[in-house]
Parts: structure tokens; C-alpha cells; sequence
């Protein structure tokens, strides 16, 4: 058991750890910079805050002790979280900058270029995956989500409400009474129970009588789908009303659910 312990406890620490450096060398130049620090000469309150703290940093997710935690608990993958602390921004700046003063002014211009050149090798542009768009109200998520929870919204009520996987991140942020049948987890593989839903739901024809039963055994009335989504029966043959669109998506709503109020606007 102990040999067990280790292996899984090693191997989930170290994964963690490779998926946190991503495909960029981002972390590999922030160690750079750190050992940098730790053999130049500077003063003692330096060196303890961006040398000693992101060792200790380190250390504490390194340490074995988390290896019995990951064996005997199933979100252990939050520990990256722990590399979070580290203060890779603030050392691999301050190192650049200061390198770039000890240059010869005239030939600084050229340095700066080549510092903004290293950075953009060694990070990657994130701003290319999908779910990053230019902001579109205060809240910086998107506006069919604002509609969509203001939509649902009962007063003194929490309701359920099923939305395509590029939004379940966004529901949450905005409103804590506008609940999901599931989250993160299911796309991260876990509660393959509710992941059943989610699947039938993601299917490219969506079979309508399952997909009732799923939303229905967990008290799930609003639906809302992608418009081109297609169902293997129509929606109102099994109780479900279309409500309204925002931008390319359709809500439908359970009309034998009973969700706090006495009279819905179908438009």
C-alpha cells in the first residue's frame, strides 16, 4: 500500500506540475531568473522575497506529505493551485529590467527588443483559445449569459438551467441562485452519473425522450441549446416550451415544472 501510495502520489504531482508549464518555457525562464537572483549580489530583503518565497513555494508542493492526500481524496488536481503563489511575473521582470540598466544606453533600445522577443518564445499567445473574446459588458462574461440567468431569475428561488459546455464557466460568475445540473467536473471527467446528461446533451442529434428524462430527474426546467442544435423528436412533444433565443442560442423551459411563479411569458 505505502509502494502504491508513492507511485500514484509521484505521478499525480509531477503531472500536475508538467501541466501547469503548459507547451511555453515560461516556467523554465522564471527558474532561470530565480537561481539569477540567488547568485548575484543584492540585498538580503530581495533575495528572501523572490528567491526564498518561491522555494518555499516550491517545497511545499513537492513536499511527499501531499502523496496520502492524493491516494485517499478525488480533487487532488486543485493542489496546482499551490503554484499559483508563485511570483513568476514580478522575478522574470524585475530580472529582465535590471539586466536591461547594467546595458550600455545606447544599446538598451536593442535589449528591450530582445527581452520582449524572449518573452513571446518562451510564453504563448492565450488570447487564440476559443473561450477568450474582447469583453462585452462590465462583468467580462458574455451578454447571453446576463440574459440567460436575469431570464430564469425567480426571486427568493434558485433555479436549474442546462447550457452548452462554453458557458457553463460563465453562469456562475454572475449569479450564485441560477444553479447547473453539471459543471466542471463532468468536463474534467468526474460524476459520470451527471456526465451521461451532459453527453446526450453534447450529441450531435440529441435524443429528446433521454434527454427529458435527464434534465427532469435532476430538477433541471430551463434548456437552452445552440440554435442549430438537432433533436431526435421535437421538444414540445414531451413538455418542454420554447421560451426566447439570445444571440445563437434557444431556451426551452419544462412546462410541468413548477418553478416558483404562477405565469411564464412564452412571447
Amino acid at each position: 500500500m505505502v509502494k502504491e501510495i508513492i507511485i500514484r502520489g509521484f505521478t499525480a504531482i509531477t503531472d500536475s506540475y508538467r501541466e501547469f508549464q503548459g507547451k511555453g518555457l515560461m516556467v523554465t525562464l522564471f527558474l532561470v531568473a530565480v537561481v539569477f537572483m540567488a547568485y548575484s549580489r543584492r540585498d538580503k530583503y530581495l533575495k528572501d522575497m523572490f528567491v526564498k518565497y518561491s522555494i518555499y513555494v516550491l517545497a511545499v508542493f513537492f513536499v511527499p506529505i501531499w502523496y496520502v492526500y492524493i491516494y485517499y481524496k478525488s480533487d487532488y488536481e486543485i493542489l496546482y493551485r499551490i503554484l499559483w503563489l508563485l511570483p513568476m511575473g514580478v522575478v522574470i521582470c524585475y530580472v529582465l529590467t535590471e539586466t536591461l540598466f547594467k546595458l550600455p544606453e545606447k544599446i538598451r533600445p536593442l535589449g528591450f527588443i530582445g527581452a520582449l522577443a524572449l518573452l513571446m518564445l518562451c510564453g504563448r499567445l492565450v488570447y487564440v483559445n476559443g473561450y477568450f473574446t474582447p469583453a462585452q459588458n462590465e462583468y467580462h462574461i458574455p451578454d447571453s449569459v446576463v440574459e440567460i440567468c436575469e431570464e430564469v431569475n425567480v426571486d427568493g428561488r434558485e433555479i436549474r438551467v442546462a447550457v452548452p459546455d462554453e458557458l457553463l464557466s460563465y453562469v456562475r460568475q454572475y449569479t450564485t441562485t441560477v444553479y447547473l445540473p453539471y459543471g466542471r467536473e463532468t468536463i474534467m471527467g468526474e460524476y459520470g452519473g451527471v456526465n451521461e446528461l451532459r453527453d446526450i446533451l453534447n450529441a450531435d442529434v440529441i435524443d429528446t425522450p433521454v434527454a427529458v428524462d435527464g434534465l427532469r430527474e435532476y430538477d433541471t426546467p430551463y434548456l437552452v441549446v445552440r440554435n442549430d442544435a438537432r433533436f431526435s423528436e421535437s421538444l414540445s412533444d414531451f413538455g418542454f416550451v420554447y421560451v426566447t433565443s439570445f444571440d445563437i442560442y434557444d431556451m426551452y423551459l419544462d412546462s410541468e415544472a413548477y418553478i416558483g411563479i404562477d405565469y411564464i411569458n412564452y412571447r
